[in-house]
């Protein structure tokens, strides 16, 4: 799958923002109450936010412009927070394949006992 980038001047988040959220980046989203879809959702969502602002600090780091906004140490941190929105993503499928498979399985065992027996 191609990822399509935005333009600088749609995707650009202010530094200051990025600084409010930034010791929530790697945090997992309070998902007690949220269907497997919607927690897929909001991962995905966070993901496209962290890809914008990962591209955003390596352009930053890498003209020189506004050094005092994204360092290197704000761009390691933006790889981790890929990295374990990642890995809550593909907990969020593992969670809801086990999920579907265990309905399924009932189905079928409640199925099999509605079965008259020779």
């Amino acid at each position: 799958m191609k990822q399509q980038h935005a333009h600088p001047s749609k995707v650009d988040v202010s530094y200051e923002l990025y600084r409010e959220l930034a010791g929530e980046i790697c945090s997992p989203i309070d998902d007690a109450e949220m269907t497997y879809d919607l927690r897929f959702e909001l991962y995905t969502s966070k993901l496209t936010y962290l890809f914008n602002i990962q591209e955003q600090c390596f352009r930053c780091i890498n003209t020189g412009h506004n050094l005092d906004t994204y360092t290197k140490e704000d761009f390691l941190l933006i790889q981790d927070a890929i990295e374990i929105t990642t890995e809550f993503i593909r907990q969020t499928i593992r969670e809801a394949l086990i999920n579907s498979l265990n309905i399924a399985e009932k189905k079928a065992q409640d199925a099999s006992r509605n079965q008259p027996h020779p």
